[in-house]
């Protein structure tokens, strides 16, 4: 794969496609996501569905949603990468929601950042306005790609499969102690801010039990250094199910990946 431009060019780029992205939602939020949407994208409605389809069908609102992108980042080889930060949805009568998005990119052919997967959370207003990245701001030093041994051994597959399997069998705990990206690491849920580690642990403990995951899309970039899964946990004992986007990224000093980001979307009741 050839690169499209450096590494902080590309990041700057994304963040620049971010912001055109919510500023076309002003005028209409239907005509924003068909003009970024990859034509197979996935949208969180709440189950992960076809992002093109929905929005295609989606009736035209005078609602405003708002957004703008606090945490970004990227592949090594340039061509994923993700963002996220706070939304608020405002409604014709003037009342408002809140929440946090996290939106996955990929390069097309012709090297546009294009939306793969949208989704987000809702929770109460924020008590402070996180900072605004601004891509004339920052700057990025590429990420290592994984050794070609682990590439070929699928080494990413195997830490997703472990992960989805030991918080299957011995719960979220165990499971985040071994692949959660312990500096950056972040859980985002319906009600609640974005958490760190050792909160989301505390949550998920009180809030989730053991559950099957089925995955409905897994992709990576072209260094394997970025990767993420998107599906539905089922969690029987509690009899929920919750719509989930894992967000993978490569560690050098773990010499191995790590979870950087978990959601979970509450979707409905799961039969006895």
């Amino acid at each position: 794969m050839v690169k499209c431009t450096t590494a902080t060019a590309a990041i700057r780029g994304l963040l620049q496609t971010e912001y055109a992205f919510s500023r076309r939602a002003h005028d209409s939020v239907k005509a924003a996501f068909l003009e970024y949407l990859a034509e197979d994208s996935l949208v969180l409605q709440p189950l992960p569905v076809p992002g093109r389809e929905f929005y295609a069908t989606a009736n035209e609102s005078t609602d405003k949603l708002e957004w703008y992108p606090a945490v970004v980042d990227l592949a090594g080889s340039g061509d994923l990468g993700f963002t996220t930060g706070p939304w608020t949805y405002t409604t014709g009568a003037g009342g408002q929601i809140h929440g946090h998005f996290l939106t996955i990119w990929k390069h097309d052919a012709r090297c546009r950042w294009q939306v793969q997967f949208d989704g987000g959370v809702s929770h109460g207003a924020p008590a402070n306005a996180e900072p605004k990245l601004e891509p004339d701001q920052i700057s990025y030093r590429e990420r290592s790609a994984p050794p070609q041994k682990l590439i070929a051994d699928d080494g990413l597959s195997q830490a997703i499969s472990d992960f989805q399997g030991t918080s299957g069998k011995d719960g979220f705990a165990a499971a985040l102690r071994t692949y959660a990206r312990t500096a950056d690491f972040c859980f985002y849920t319906d009600g609640q801010a974005p958490l760190g580690l050792a909160a989301s642990n505390h949550y998920l403990s009180d809030h989730i039990g053991l559950g099957e995951w089925n995955d409905d899309a897994r992709g990576r970039s072209a260094d394997s250094s970025l990767a993420y899964s998107v599906g539905v946990l089922s969690d029987a004992k509690r009899h929920n199910s919750y719509a989930y986007v894992q967000i993978w990224q490569y560690s050098p000093k773990a010499a191995n990946w790590g979870l950087r980001i978990l959601l979970f979307n509450p979707v409905a009741a799961v039969s006895k």
